[in-house]
């Protein structure tokens, strides 16, 4: 339990179970930079890259296996960056273990393990975050309140985009397994944009998909695309794909959110920080036509700077969900809808069929 002195609490012990690119990259630095809690026990199988991280933060506790960590009680949250096939294993044990976790997305590879973890979950009574860290994006906020406020009329049209390197960034040796780990590049890219529709459009009612394998070396899909529609009568489509595209100017205009309305439309950057508007009856817009806007401190300049600082505030929500004892703001329960929208346009695509979802 946690003590709280006047304002002042007790630093959260954490750890990190899978030391990979994403817990390099958002986990990691960022509990290692929180005043909220201390870093204290990695796990990770390779021993080299084990030792390296342990190093890199002076981490005291290092561990190989996840089940050594979460049962030595030196942890009270952990974020488990392991492949998505073994969330449900990893997130099960800790809650069994009374451990607070933030888990990577997506939330498991099937919806029986994502229900056996969430049993698990609530059973013991942990707090649970899954990382849609894309919410927390200002710019994909301002476009869910403009979609709310009616200032592009009603939604007609949603498509998400984004092409990403994927397994392509990885050594060539190990682009076929790197791309096996991720199951194919929908559940990889698309998790992303599955939540971000969800979250801006409510209930999907179905859902129809294509996915093909362009490249060598790679046995799951390495491109998607997805349509649905809802129940508020939007229709939407999402679109990923892996490519060996390294540029991130020459890509830039992939990633993207484009709501088109009944009297406007809006223009989201997939990573930030900004996003571009038009609406008929803005007297700015007939004016000045389409308006870029870019929400909060950020420098459209700078690649990815929005991004990571959504990855900050995801770890400082979920560390202050524990603290506090409060919900954490993206529960278990909305990742289990995104992953059954995925899992769903595999089916569509395995049936060459509509997959109803009312």
């Amino acid at each position: 339990m946690l003590e709280e002195v006047g304002e002042k609490m007790e630093k959260i012990k954490v750890g990190v179970i899978g030391c990979g690119h994403i817990a390099q990259q958002a986990h990691l630095p960022n509990y290692f930079e929180n005043a909220k809690c201390e870093l204290v026990a990695i796990c990770e199988p390779d021993k080299e890259v084990l030792a390296k991280t342990a190093e890199k933060y002076a981490v005291k506790h290092a561990f190989e296996d996840y089940q050594e960590l979460l049962k030595s009680g030196l942890v009270q949250a952990v974020s488990v960056c392991v492949p998505t096939r073994l969330h449900s294993q990893v997130v099960i044990q800790a809650a069994e273990n009374g451990v607070h976790v933030l888990c990577e997305k997506p939330l498991a590879s099937d919806l029986s393990e994502a229900d056996k973890m969430l049993e698990a979950v609530s059973n013991n009574g942990i707090k649970f975050s899954v990382g849609y860290n894309l919410r927390y994006l200002a710019n994909h906020v301002k476009v869910k309140e403009y979609i709310q406020d009616g200032r592009i009329g009603k939604p007609i049209f949603a498509k998400a985009q984004l092409i990403a390197t994927g397994p392509y960034g990885t050594p060539k040796s190990s682009i076929g397994k790197e791309a096996e780990k991720r199951i194919g590049c929908l559940f990889d890219l698309g998790a992303h944009l599955a939540d971000l529709m969800l979250w801006m459009f409510g209930k999907p009612s179905g859902v129809s998909a294509y996915f093909s394998t362009h490249l060598p070396g790679v046995k799951v899909d390495d491109s998607a695309l997805v349509s649905m529609s809802f129940d508020s009568g939007t229709i939407g489509e999402i679109s990923v794909a892996w490519a060996p595209i390294f540029n991130f100017g020459a890509i830039e205009g992939s990633r993207q959110i484009q709501v088109t309305g009944t009297t406007g439309i809006i223009e989201s950057d997939i990573f930030g920080p900004s996003f571009q508007f038009y609406s008929a009856n803005s007297l700015s817009c007939k004016i000045k036509g389409k308006i870029r806007l870019t929400p909060g401190r950020f420098d459209p300049k700078i690649p990815f700077q929005a991004l990571n600082w959504s990855y900050k505030r995801e770890i400082d929500d979920f560390l202050e969900s524990v603290a506090r004892n409060k919900a954490p703001p993206i529960t278990g329960k909305e990742a289990r809808e995104s992953l059954r929208l995925i899992l769903a346009a595999y089916e569509s695509y395995g049936t060459n069929s509509r997959i109803s979802l009312s």
